[in-house]
């Protein structure tokens, strides 16, 4: 008796054996569902990284606006940027450079940059599945001299 025989028996016609047909959806979906749940988490963290830097940033530069020169603003940044990281942040305090200088297109403004080094944040681990984003973020914030 053969095979298809068997199955006209059973009650069923045709090709209705579909013992694997679950295993084989899941072995084509599954791929790209996770590569799409890795894209979703890196994005996120390098989209709260982005949005935790911009908040260091402008702390920091509010707190230089006491300075009087660009030394004692930088010192004022700097100060600023390692109390904020220690209270939690999610970045290593050695991963991120501050900079205190005057704004090119402005002589009344000044500008503090935060730059970060993304690699920190040990996203890269996904580099093989997804596109990655950038690895170094930066973020100025532009502070007019004496506070106003």
């Amino acid at each position: 008796m053969s095979w298809l025989q068997v199955l006209r028996r059973n009650g069923r016609s045709g090709w209705a054996c579909r013992s694997g047909s679950s295993a084989v959806e899941f072995a084509l979906v599954a791929p790209v569902v996770l590569m799409l749940f890795a894209g979703i988490t890196a994005f996120g963290l390098c989209l709260g990284a982005a949005h935790n830097l911009r908040q260091i940033a402008a702390e920091a530069a509010r707190a230089s606006i006491a300075g009087v020169t660009d030394t004692e603003r930088a010192t004022l940044a700097q100060t600023m940027v390692t109390r904020s990281l220690s209270s939690g942040a999610m970045f290593r305090p050695d991963s991120i450079k501050v900079t205190v200088g005057p704004d090119p297109n402005d002589a009344t403004l000044y500008t503090v940059t935060v730059t970060l080094d993304a690699n920190t944040l040990g996203i890269n681990v996904f580099s093989k599945l997804i596109p990655m984003l950038p690895t170094i973020l930066r973020s100025s914030i532009s502070v007019r001299k004496g506070g106003l």
